[in-house]
């Protein structure tokens, strides 16, 4: 059964914290501007709890919540903002009178959610989405960000994104931990006694086995031979179960991976043949591995869209999580139409960096009412500069030697494609060039010619990707899972939309204070000067003595 939160709870004056400190304190914690009475008012009163009633269906014996849902999903906001543990935000609630006045807890005698409920209800969150792919922390996270680009009529017409790599909490395994531990898994959670007599005794043996061990003390030759029979034997274990058996599907899995057979033999795979989404830690199935820049991942990549408006805070309407494989320029659409729900404004122009440029973005762009890309530096070399004449005349320029080539149009049997062709000391004697290397050069030429105001307007999205994981130890989070990933995104991004906008809210009172007073300051200061100028000139005096000179 759902139950709502009551909107005007009863007040005792006997456990009201406002009615037991001193008059300083009291003011403190009453100030609505303080963060927790602003916290409150902005986020915990205006989360809709009848969006996670789907999670208590009547009928069903799935209980009720036993203590409110906006609470307990403020909770989870709270404690990304704060970068603490779970013992820790508990304590807070428990104990801290600003952290339970954020959360509406008024009185002292008012219950704090426990441990096992807050859980309860983040799985609830998890298997909801499973079933029917509808993520509810993101539908809350954009009611409630709607809500504040209404409130400060903030204009969503220019926006800006950049994604970041996370890193999940999990340990960096070699091959043979890897398969080793996920065989490990896998016996624990089935019955080693309902195997065959001939796997029992090995299988007893792998559950006791410290892999990490295993590769430190054996050489090459001893290690290929530990493949050789570990693979056979999961081979054997599989053999028992159907292919859709879910119980063994991480052990399948992680066997396809890394194993081919031949001649009816599990044959380890080539490291090089190991693709970059296969599993890298059986305690975290869905975190995949990438390298970029020289930084190396084991997890996932967040990408975030936020407003650009002078003399207006910048929220970030888009939070996106996916595996680490994901490229950057998939983000693209999806984040526009995002930003366009929350801020229910049309986006006209779209900063980001060279990564988020493709084809298809290009031409979502121009069928987007017009919308402007403005990105940073394309991905490539930028070698060659590629000068179109007509339908057959090319001028390639080297910038390395600077020499000027007149490019020859090359035959093709591949329909409209069309090439050209300059002599280079290459295995074919040619280099070549396509239409879309000319598109390429000009879509470049365009960027480099972007104002310098502009290309600052997307490296200040640099700010949100530091703030972001300004809380993780080495780059990974406390989380393991892309769902808990995503609610730790949501989670973060809206303690930062609510920072900034306290921020903006003090900056702007004292600059309208300043104005209102400037006049009265000045008039102060002339008086001043006039009262400070009449001490310093003294009338003549007849007593006075002469002085002779």
């Amino acid at each position: 059964m759902f139950k709502k939160t009551d909107p005007n709870p009863q007040l005792d004056m006997f456990t009201s914290p406002t009615m037991q400190l001193g008059a300083r304190a009291s003011k403190k914690y009453t100030d609505p501007n303080a963060w927790h009475n602003q916290y409150f008012r902005m986020y915990t009163s205006k989360i809709d709890e009848e969006r996670f009633k789907v999670l208590f269906p009547e009928g069903k014996k799935s209980g009720r919540p036993t203590a409110s849902i906006r609470v307990l999903v403020s909770m989870s906001w709270l404690k990304e903002g704060f970068g603490c543990s779970d013992e820790e935000l508990f304590e807070k609630c428990e104990f801290d009178l600003l952290t339970r006045k954020s959360l509406g807890l008024e009185l002292i005698s008012d219950v704090t959610p426990s441990l096992d409920t807050y859980y309860l209800f983040r799985r609830r969150i998890c298997e909801y989405y499973e079933k029917t792919g509808i993520d509810l922390m993101q539908e809350c996270f954009e009611a409630v960000t709607g809500s504040l680009v209404k409130q400060l009529k903030i204009s969503g017409k220019c926006i800006r994104m950049d994604s970041k790599l996370i890193g999940s909490n999990i340990a960096r395994q070699s091959r043979y931990e890897l398969i080793c531990t996920t065989l490990q898994k896998f016996l624990k959670s089935a019955e080693v006694c309902s195997l065959p007599a001939e796997l029992q005794e090995l299988a007893k043996a792998y559950l006791g086995e410290d892999s990490s061990k295993t590769v430190y003390r054996s050489d090459a030759d001893t290690l290929q031979s530990r493949f050789a029979q570990i693979g056979s034997f999961i081979h054997q274990l599989l053999s028992g179960y159907r292919d859709d058996d879910p119980c063994c599907a991480l052990l399948r899995r992680v066997f396809d991976e890394q194993y081919t057979m031949k001649d009816g033999k599990a044959v380890l795979r080539d490291k090089a043949t190991v693709k970059a989404d296969s599993v890298q830690n059986p305690n975290d199935p869905d975190a995949t591995y990438r390298n970029k820049n020289d930084q190396k991942v084991q997890g996932y990549v967040t990408n975030i869209t936020e407003t650009v408006e002078d003399d207006k805070p910048s929220i970030i309407t888009s939070v996106q999580v996916e595996t680490a494989v994901f490229a950057d320029c998939h983000f693209l659409q999806e984040a526009v139409e995002n930003s366009e729900r929350v801020t229910n404004t049309t986006v006209e122009d779209l900063y980001a960096d060279g990564a988020y440029q493709s084809p298809d973005n290009r031409a979502f762009a121009e069928g987007h009412a017009g919308m402007r890309l403005k990105t940073g530096k394309m991905q490539g070399g930028n070698r060659w500069e590629l000068i179109r004449h007509d339908e057959d005349g090319l001028t390639v320029v080297d910038k390395q030697t600077g020499n000027t080539y007149e490019a020859v149009k090359a035959v093709t049997n591949q329909g409209k494609r069309q090439r050209w062709r300059i002599p280079w000391a290459n295995k074919t004697g040619w280099r070549y060039f396509e239409d879309k290397d000319i598109e390429a050069y000009q879509l470049r030429k365009q960027i480099e010619s972007l104002p310098p105001e502009e290309q600052r307007r997307r490296n200040n999205v640099e700010a949100a990707m530091f703030q972001y994981s300004f809380h993780t130890r080495n780059g990974k989070t406390r989380y393991r899972g892309l769902l808990k990933h995503r609610m730790q995104a949501y989670a973060r991004c809206a303690w930062m939309n609510f920072r900034r906008v306290v921020i903006f809210q003090s900056a702007a009172f004292q600059r309208a204070t300043f104005y209102l007073f400037w006049p009265l300051r000045g008039a102060l200061g002339c008086m001043m000067l006039i009262f400070s100028n009449q001490l310093q000139v003294r009338p003549f005096c007849r007593e006075s003595p002469r002085i002779a000179i």
